[in-house]
């Protein structure tokens, strides 16, 4: 068995096993996922899809429906590809092609929260069963009485019932307010099935990672993610910015996770009251040698830095199929 995960353009995601021999578009329908087909002989082209992760074979098809040059760009077709891996398919439209594709909410407890800066707040929610998800990905919470979700990024690896959040506080913000003035351990929240198209790719290449504030968010998550298999991770490159040094946070947790992989980190401060280190915003950080070994870019945090670091790779004619970012926005 293969597990397979598919990725809607809107970011809802959806998992299911392949049985040997088993087309990824058989065993979707045998999960009650639907997705888009018509002639299921691989001559029409409806099913096409990005594999961005895993290996697969693909079975007799048309020219027509996928082109050399599209194969070699990682696309497939659902109905004729047989995975050989687990994978992750991108589909080229939305959650609602689904029938009744309104998500369930996945019912959580808050196990604890701290206070982890000036300006951060971890919780961990614990969950009846282990949570899968893709390290990077994000889940809408509810805030308790206020009727309303946020969106975070999972900070923990998959496969686990302890989910872990870092949460920016905010002026008036309704998950601000609350984890403020009322969270209290034992409290029920609910959460959204993961979504997202910001995951890490495990493809082996070196890594840049670039985090503002509370980005670094989905960065514990796939460094907890290579954390498994150590002797299997690619050199990473972390770069973390903060406005001050009393916003930096999971300090302890990174210098474990520098211990267990190959990664390097760097930290900057705009302010530079009571910090020593480099002070200005994170893209004075980046250095034309990082991206010597062509790494993989990830760029995570609000959307003046993302910019920012988007513009310096595209002043250096990086590839943009290597860049990923995620902005975080704040809620209206």
């Amino acid at each position: 068995m293969h597990d397979i995960t598919a990725i809607f353009e809107d970011g809802r995601t959806v998992r299911f096993s392949a049985r040997p021999g088993e087309v990824v578009y058989q065993a979707a329908y045998r999960a009650s996922v639907q997705l888009a087909h018509d002639c299921l002989e691989g001559a029409c082209g409806e099913c096409k899809a990005w594999c961005t992760a895993g290996e697969f074979e693909l079975d007799d098809y048309s020219d027509e429906a996928l082109s050399r040059d599209e194969r070699s760009q990682g696309q497939t077709l659902l109905c004729k590809m047989l995975p050989r891996s687990s994978c992750v398919v991108e589909l080229p439209y939305p959650s609602g092609f689904q029938a009744g594709s309104a998500p369930a909410s996945i019912e959580a407890r808050l196990a604890d929260i701290e206070r982890v800066s000036s300006t951060v707040v971890r919780t961990r929610l614990e969950t009846a069963q282990p949570l899968d998800f893709l390290p990077g990905q994000y889940a809408n919470l509810s805030v308790p009485g206020a009727g309303v979700s946020r969106a975070y990024s999972f900070a923990n690896p998959p496969g686990r019932n302890l989910l872990e959040f870092f949460h920016k506080l905010v002026p008036e913000g309704a998950m601000s307010t609350y984890l403020a003035q009322r969270a209290a351990a034992g409290d029920a929240l609910e959460l959204t099935p993961p979504s997202g198209h910001f995951y890490l790719r495990g493809n082996g290449r070196p890594l840049l990672m670039i985090a503002g504030g509370t980005g670094l968010a989905p960065f514990l998550s796939m460094l907890g993610q290579l954390a498994r298999r150590p002797e299997a991770a690619p050199p990473i490159r972390l770069l973390v910015g903060a406005n001050a040094a009393a916003e930096f946070f999971a300090d302890e947790q990174l210098a474990e996770l520098a211990r267990a992989l190959p990664l390097e980190i760097e930290r900057i401060a705009v302010s530079g009251e009571g910090w020593a280190g480099a002070t200005g915003h994170v893209t004075g950080l980046l250095r034309d040698d990082m991206l010597r070994d062509a790494p993989d870019v990830y760029l995570c945090g609000p959307p003046p830095m993302i910019e920012a670091c988007a513009g310096w790779l595209a002043a250096r004619d990086v590839d943009r199929r290597r860049v990923r970012a995620e902005k975080f926005l704040p809620s209206a």
